[in-house]
């Protein structure tokens, strides 16, 4: 029996397991999705029964003082393990250009994709995407046009067109050295319930966003686009029926989560708490994963931040993965890991060192 007829078949078992909790287990929202793509939500699933994959965003990349350095990684030399989940962002590739606006070249976040794969690690992709409608970045505001111009009949649908192009040709070179698709988790158009990205909630209808979002994987999937996990990641809510407002629908999505930063007197923890229980109780009822898709401390200020604030925020709530955001190379304090020398190092060492939080060594084989 070849590899996709028992992935098919494990996703089938998974869908109709009988649960005394309610919860649910959907298969890949895309059917076609390869089989090491549906094996990796498969052991997704089952990684976060033992507790939650730690990732850092850009980690191979770049760090605090360095780019683009052979074989190194602030999170691996501050602690002496490698994350076990690497978020990238292509933002600008959509406008064929060379390098992301994080200024890494495509050409390198491929190599580092294939690099964390042939470790048995994750990556995932999020995409701050230009303005199609005003030419500005992804923080430019100023119409609440632009979702209604890309969609079909649109006067930039033309436009957007091209962007899926580039987008599913960088898509489809992510293989590993015997020619198979790497799985990506591709988290799109997120923080959607705030209003500072041109897909957010005061930029565009309800049935707009989800047009958008549902579109795009279509598109996708029509050119060949089959080994993504997507990632539905919002901002803050307050409710069930707030966090679901925008929901694309179990077709369209892996993975549920949201994007939570310690601000100064940002009741960080409360609020992270708060929308914890809403998203476990989201993804129960759909049978999706459960993420804290982007979260952190600028500059780490509180040495013991790992321990005595994320650590609590994870422990027995079964969070499939939370990712730190990046380390900048050229932005004094603005890093969210540790990296050697910095007094919070001692204290990520204890926090990866907990058997509940996994990192690169402890995830085992994924795409099988």
């Amino acid at each position: 029996m070849n590899s996709k007829i028992l992935s098919l078949l494990a996703c089938m078992m998974l869908s109709t397991l009988p649960s005394c909790t309610g919860t649910r287990t959907l298969p890949t929202s895309d059917p076609d999705a390869t089989p090491q793509t549906a094996a990796l939500l498969s052991n997704l699933r089952t990684l976060a029964a033992r507790g939650t994959m730690i990732g850092h965003q850009d980690a191979l990349a770049y760090g605090v003082g360095w780019y683009d350095e052979p074989d190194r990684c602030d999170f691996r030399d501050a602690c002496g393990r490698y994350p076990a989940l690497f978020g990238w962002e292509v933002g600008e590739l959509e406008l064929g250009a060379a390098h992301s606006l994080d200024s890494i070249y495509f050409n390198r976040i491929r190599d580092y994709m294939k690099t964390v794969c042939a470790r048995g690690g994750v990556n995932t992709l999020s995409w701050h995407a230009r303005n199609p409608l005003t030419g500005g970045d992804a923080w430019d505001v100023s119409s609440d046009r632009a979702v209604e111009s890309i969609l079909p009949g649109g006067e930039k649908n033309a436009l957007y067109q091209e962007w899926l192009d580039r987008l599913s040709a960088f898509f489809l070179s992510l293989k590993d050295g015997d020619g198979t698709p790497i799985p990506v988790i591709f988290r799109p158009f997120h923080e959607l319930t705030g209003s500072w990205f041109w897909w957010g909630r005061d930029l565009c209808a309800v049935e707009q966003y989800v047009s958008l979002w549902r579109y795009t994987a279509r598109e996708l999937r029509a050119r060949g686009v089959h080994n993504l996990l997507w990632a539905y990641s919002a901002a803050g809510y307050g409710s069930v029926e707030e966090f679901a407002e925008r929901y694309p629908g179990d077709e369209y999505v892996d993975i549920v989560g949201f994007d939570a930063y310690d601000l100064p007197d940002s009741g960080f923890s409360d609020d992270v708490r708060a929308r914890t229980a809403i998203l476990l109780e989201f993804a129960a009822a759909h049978g999706k994963l459960p993420a804290l898709t982007e979260t952190g401390s600028e500059g780490l200020k509180n040495p013991a931040w790992f321990e005595e604030v994320l650590y609590p925020l994870l422990q027995g709530q079964g969070f499939s993965y939370v990712m730190l955001w990046r380390n900048a190379y050229d932005i004094p304090g603005h890093f969210y890991a540790a990296w050697p020398g910095h007094a919070s190092a001692s204290g990520l060492k204890t926090f990866v060192g907990r058997d509940d939080i996994l990192t690169l060594d402890k995830v085992g084989s994924l795409y099988e």
